[in-house]
């Protein structure tokens, strides 16, 4: 009782900022959406899903601004489909291009809050925001994915000199309390987070305003693998926070493959288009 009533005069007197919008709001009384289990979660619809994890950093109006990547959408690239009557199958860009990735799932579309907070994260310094984000990612996750068949995650690398500049990469900061997660959820399975044998030893300019055919040229042979021992017969998923082209995606399942990985699948927060 106390501690509630301490907690409401917290809200009351220290209101919260929106990451998105960027005005003060308060919490609703007894709104511990931020703090529940995971566990709790994995069943809901993903727009329930972002509610309950961001409900303590977006306010009531930009929580509602998402939009989930919700089917029909393509069997392998996970583009959604337009037209609501047709069902999943595999897009005519994949059959005709013949993707190197086995499936790739995003969490929503890259715009309205879901965009705004990736953009606090990654260009703001905001890197409190990860944890959450994590949390969303890691319930799409387990949406779309079957743990027994995944067995290493690996965060999309950045060049050294990128990561000296920004401090840190993004991707893997959405991975940090996925152990905990995996523990959380009680599973006797335990996918491996590799972050050191998949680098960017190349350096590229960012990818932000190319068109698809130079974003492929400028990440060509970027990659590469330092140890193969841990990568040969591996079902492997790349995680990033957004997809765009796929070209930074299919040139790390490219180096994966080619060293070999059995297969590569991608996951990300984001899908641009």
């Amino acid at each position: 009782m106390i501690q509630r009533v301490l907690q409401t005069l917290k809200n009351s007197f220290f209101p919260r900022k929106c990451q998105a919008c960027r005005h003060f709001f308060h919490l609703e009384p007894g709104n511990t959406t931020g703090k529940k289990s995971v566990s709790t979660l994995v069943h809901d619809p993903i727009e329930n899903s972002f509610y309950r994890v961001m409900a303590s950093t977006l306010c009531p109006s930009c929580i509602t601004d998402f939009s989930p990547v919700t089917p029909p959408f393509c069997t392998q690239c996970g583009r959604k489909f337009d037209n609501r009557s047709v069902t999943n199958h595999q897009c005519g860009d994949c059959i005709q291009n013949k993707i190197v990735c086995q499936k790739i799932r995003s969490t929503g579309s890259y715009n309205g809050a879901l965009k705004s907070v990736i953009h606090g994260l990654k260009y703001k310094n905001k890197v409190q925001l990860s944890r959450p984000l994590g949390r969303l990612l890691f319930l799409s996750f387990m949406k779309y994915y079957d743990i027994e068949t995944i067995d290493t995650i690996i965060p999309i690398p950045l060049h050294i000199s990128r990561l000296k500049q920004r401090g840190f990469n993004q991707a893997l900061l959405l991975l940090k309390e996925w152990p905990d997660l995996f523990a959380e959820m009680h599973s006797d399975r335990f996918a491996q987070i590799d972050f050191k044998n998949l680098v960017r030893y190349r350096k590229t300019i960012s990818q932000t305003g190319l068109g698809k055919e130079k974003r492929k040229q400028n990440v060509k042979n970027a990659f590469a693998v330092t140890d193969t021992t841990e990568i040969v017969g591996k079902h492997i998923l790349l995680v990033d926070d957004v997809f765009t082209t796929g070209s930074t995606c299919q040139e790390c399942a490219k180096t994966l493959i080619k060293n070999g990985a059995k297969n590569v699948s991608v996951l990300t927060l984001a899908r641009a288009n």
